[in-house]
């Protein structure tokens, strides 16, 4: 042997070994049966599914490449052209959703697209049922076995030309002998389509266009096969075994390329196998096989054209090349090549056997951590006047809730109120933490505190240094559920070791969907605007309202001048389907409503002013701002009044008095109505915040640090 041969072959071992080892992880994974960048569309609301769409697509492992549809009729076409493997309808009304699969089944994918969807369904609290769509239209049938037929099309023709090999020699050597050799490739290929109309599950009207794909498969593989052992010998022939049979070998453990992990998939198709079985499966399906068609055809010509450039006997291996023996110093005898196609053959049956050996059994879907989840029933007894909301606020209630400020509460349409608060402390003894916000649902007689995973807030930090304090929440009640929204401020820690280190950079919006007597569940959260300290950017969401259909959002600024004040209240509208598209909101600017927020008129003017979050409610045909006027540096709980939502606001007497205690550190703080909590003519249920300057007087006593309720009067 040569040593240039010599060489030629050792690079061949190498790369027919280095795909032996890159594929064993890859089987591996195949083998546990989990879904891979799989196209799924989620039919339901936009505001909804648009961000559940993101979040399905950024589960770990990346098993669904997932998009929003609101039209099911569509969603099902798409389903049944094999545009995507699987449809989820969402029902909100419920906690169960439909997944939908095709009538053309396809086993081990189908498996696994149910148990990836069902565990990204646990993850918030859901269940679903499976469906076949379009059943009563036919029939539920398994699809054609894509990866067996690929792989036979591409192996049946790579192993034809090692038997020609082994019995006429090494190459072409005459323009007759390589005419044969084509001749039997192509017998080869004619047979698989005479054999195509007898497989199972292969429907008539696809059979055709089966036939030629596993043709073509055969003919790409030969022609390849003959090309490579042309061009460099015995290393072709390992360079083929690797690139038509163990890259594409994952196939026949995955049953389909979605099933296979990171690059494979895509690699995979670009193999002749693979483009075999992605033209077996787009056919049965009815969705044309076009794109195997033109790869399996050019990958035809270029090893014909090959061919045609080594005249079929290879100018390596020409007799001009021949030395002093007659015989071409690259050409072997045909013994030793002979000897050399065994011991090809003894390599793949060594590889195939290991790989069989390594192979792991199947495992089972990945588990997902849940989203959110409520905690136990905490007995609240009675609810009747202010004086049993403030018993409650004595109690000392779950672990997971023994502190906080706020307290916006929203009504659900089934009965139950939604409670929001800011900085939360969370623990028993020993093991206490604060986090930014977190969420209570209270219903008659119980109370529940809204738990994420992990056990951190409920709308989840940004990062290491920005969080997000609620300070409005409002419900949208919709057939089956609410579309909760929480507004809420950018807050950035300054300085870990003070808890008043921090500054306020910037609004932000978070969508909850609480089906009815379920648990609320975040959909998505976007930050309104970049981070800003600069206080005279109104701080959207202050205040929320819904009326008319509309969602008013009223932010509140501050003058940058060294002069201490209230805060100025103005007010911006949108759809609330359409709140977490900023792009959407439209600011008042007196006369009308307009895209700039720059433009937005003043409501109420900052000297005399609000709190920086505050309550804006409508009772009986008359609009009400509530607030402590001129937030710390004022004690007055003021209403003022408007007829519409747009105003002008009027400043009415003050109806109380809320000073904090210097004496004792207490700090009493953010006043906000509750005009649907026990309502009564006339008047309207109001909490302020409690504080203490020293928070370890807090940590000792979280009591200290629990809402108040007052009954006031309506100017």
């Amino acid at each position: 042997m040569s040593t240039r041969r010599r060489l030629r072959t050792i690079a061949g071992l190498v790369v027919l070994l280095a795909a032996l080892v890159a594929v064993l992880p890859v089987l591996d994974d195949a083998a546990a049966g989990r879904t891979h960048r799989a196209p799924v569309l989620l039919v339901g609301p936009e505001v909804v599914v648009g961000p559940l769409a993101g979040d399905v697509d950024a589960l770990p492992g990346a098993p669904f490449d997932a998009a929003p549809e609101g039209d099911r009729a569509e969603a099902e076409r798409a389903l049944a052209d094999g545009e995507v493997v699987a449809v989820v309808v969402v029902d909100l009304s419920s906690t169960e959703d439909t997944l939908l699969l095709p009538r053309l089944r396809t086993p081990e994918l189908d498996r696994a697209v149910v148990a990836a969807v069902r565990a990204a369904e646990e993850r918030r609290g859901r269940t679903v049922s499976v469906e076949r769509a379009g059943a009563g239209a036919g029939a539920v049938r398994d699809a054609p076995a894509y990866d067996v037929l690929g792989l036979a099309a591409a192996g049946g023709g790579f192993v034809l030309v090692l038997v020609v090999s082994l019995v006429w020699g090494p190459f072409a050597r005459t323009l007759p002998r390589g005419l044969l050799r084509l001749a039997a490739v192509g017998a080869l290929a004619m047979l698989a389509v005479g054999v195509t109309p007898l497989l199972p599950d292969v429907p008539g009207g696809a059979a055709t266009e089966v036939a030629t794909v596993l043709a073509l498969g055969v003919l790409a593989a030969g022609f390849l096969t003959l090309a490579l052992e042309a061009l460099l010998g015995l290393a072709g022939l390992l360079i083929g075994a690797a690139g038509l049979l163990v890259l594409p070998a994952p196939l026949l453990v995955a049953d389909d390329p979605l099933l296979l992990p990171g690059p494979w998939a895509d690699l995979v198709r670009w193999t002749s196998a693979g483009a075999a079985a992605d033209g077996v499966r787009d056919a049965a399906a009815g969705g044309g096989a076009g794109r195997a068609l033109w790869f399996l055809g050019a990958v035809v010509a270029t090893g014909l054209l090959v061919l045609a450039l080594t005249r079929f006997d290879g100018v390596r291996h020409s007799p001009a090349a021949a030395g002093p023996s007659g015989v071409a110093d690259d050409v072997p005898t045909s013994g030793r090549w002979r000897l050399q196609l065994v011991a090809v053959l003894a390599a793949l049956a060594a590889g195939t056997v290991l790989t069989v050996t390594l192979l792991p059994g199947s495992d089972d879907a990945a588990a997902y951590p849940s989203l959110a989840s409520a905690s136990t029933c905490e007995p609240t007894g009675p609810v009747r006047t202010v004086d049993d909301l403030n018993r409650i606020t004595e109690l000392r209630g779950s672990p997971q809730f023994r502190g906080g400020d706020v307290g916006a509460q929203a009504g659900l349409q089934d009965g139950r109120n939604i409670w929001v608060f800011g900085d939360t402390l969370r623990g028993g003894e020993g093991d206490e933490r604060f986090v930014r916000n977190s969420m209570l649902v209270v219903e008659p007689g119980c109370l529940q505190v809204v738990v994420p995973a992990g056990g951190g807030a409920v709308v989840p930090d940004r990062d290491r240094e920005v969080g997000y304090w609620p300070m409005s929440v409002v419900a949208s009640g919709r057939p089956g559920y609410d579309l909760v929204t929480v507004t809420a401020q950018r807050v950035r820690s300054t300085d870990r070791d003070d808890a008043f280190g921090f500054e306020n950079v910037g609004p932000a919006v978070a969508l909850f969907v609480v089906p009815e007597g379920g648990t609320p569940q975040l959909v998505d959260r976007v930050d309104v605007g970049p981070d800003s300290a600069d206080t005279t950017r109104p701080m959207w969401g202050a205040a929320t309202a819904l009326e008319g259909g509309w969602l008013y959002l009223y932010g509140t600024a501050r003058p940058d001048d060294g002069t201490p004040t209230g805060f100025s209240l103005r007010v911006a509208r949108v759809r609330p389907d359409d709140v977490l598209d900023p792009d959407r909101w439209r600011y008042w600017d007196g006369a009308g409503w307009v895209r700039d927020p720059a433009a937005a008129a003043e409501l109420v003017a900052a000297a005399g002013g609000t709190s920086q979050t505050l309550s804006v409610f409508e009772r009986d045909g008359r609009w009400y701002a509530f607030s402590k006027r001129d937030e710390f540096l004022g004690s007055d709980l003021v209403f003022w009044t408007a007829p519409a939502p747009t105003g002008p606001f009027t400043a009415q007497p003050p109806v109380a008095d809320l000073p904090s205690d210097s004496s004792t550190g207490e700090l009493r703080y953010m006043p906000l109505a509750h005009p649907d909590l026990l309502p009564r003519p006339g008047s309207v249920v109001v909490s302020y915040s409690r504080n203490r300057t020293d928070v370890g007087e807090v940590l000792d006593d979280p009591l200290l640090y629990r809402p108040r309720f007052l009954r006031l009067p309506l100017p």
